[in-house]
């Protein structure tokens, strides 16, 4: 159930950090300790912790950063590609050849990674190749920071203690070995006095006696 709220923060700290990321101007914050997608990260953890009805630790808000930046590498690659449209125009022959010496100069550029830029370089696609590039690195660099950041969101914003949801769904037990209070060893219950007797009739007293002049009567 947890994990299931943490998603929505993750979404909105995603998309917001991987906009701010790809506009162009705005983006230059991350220059300055990835401050956009720290920021994003910060921002989950605070959706987070309001929407949580248990607290929630350090470790899940760093899973909830962590899943903010897969999100946002996501959407910043996205809105990039029509701003590197729009921004190359003209310039793509030249930036090919420069993006091609780069990779050559490169030897320790994964291969796997250089042959699919490759291929989309040679089909002229230069604006793919880019963005395939930009969200490998974006997708390592966003999920680290925004990690960061939720760890760091949580340690703000989180007020309330582990221990305190937990006496609230267990009340507190006595210690194991209390038992319910006894009497002392000493302590009988009341007893009657031993030279105590049920009440006795006077010794004087007789059971009554009819009258002498009475006689049964006569039978017929």
């Amino acid at each position: 159930m947890n994990n299931a709220n943490m998603l929505k923060p993750a979404l909105i700290g995603g998309v917001a950090l991987g906009i701010l990321s790809a506009m162009p101007g705005l983006n230059i914050c991350n220059c300055v300790c990835c401050a956009w997608v720290i920021g994003g990260g910060i921002l989950t953890a605070y959706l987070y912790v309001k929407d949580s009805q248990i607290p929630v630790t350090m470790g899940r808000g760093a899973g909830a950063g962590l899943a903010a930046g897969a999100i946002g590498a996501i959407v910043c690659g996205l809105f990039s590609i029509p701003i590197q449209l729009f921004s190359l125009g003209g310039n793509q022959a030249m930036v090919m050849e420069r993006f091609q010496e780069m990779m050559a100069k490169n030897p320790d550029f994964p291969e796997e990674l250089r042959q699919s830029v490759e291929t989309f370089l040679s089909n002229g696609d230069l604006v793919t190749a880019i963005a395939v590039l930009s969200f490998f690195g974006n997708l390592v660099f966003f999920s680290l920071f925004a990690m960061l950041g939720g760890a760091i969101g949580v340690a703000i914003f989180e007020k309330r203690k582990k221990g305190d949801f937990q006496q609230y769904i267990n009340p507190p037990q006595p210690p194991a070995g209390m038992q319910p209070p006894q009497p002392p060893a000493g302590m009988q219950p009341p007893q009657p006095p031993a030279d105590m007797q049920p009440p006795q009739p006077p010794a004087d007293m007789q059971p009554p006696q009819p009258p002498e002049d009475i006689q049964p009567p006569d039978s017929f």
